[in-house]
């Protein structure tokens, strides 16, 4: 069984996760994209930070990108 982990924080936070993750400069320089779809992740559209299989993932808003990315 595949083991999925999902990091759940609120909004305000969302700068200090993504220091703790060092991705503020990879959002800021628009470098990373949604592991689903492709679409260029900003700090507006970022939707799930995910960690599969000791992997980091990270998902636009989309819902539908968030339900494949949870295995749903």
């Amino acid at each position: 069984m595949e083991e999925h982990r999902l990091l759940v924080f609120h909004e305000k936070e969302l700068e200090i996760v993504l220091n703790k993750l060092n991705l503020t400069e990879k959002v800021e320089r628009e470098e990373l994209k949604c592991n689903v779809c492709g679409r260029i992740i900003t700090k507006e559209n970022l939707g799930a930070i995910l960690r599969k299989n000791g992997e980091i993932l990270i998902i636009c808003d989309s819902i539908e990108c968030i339900r494949k990315a949870g295995g749903g």
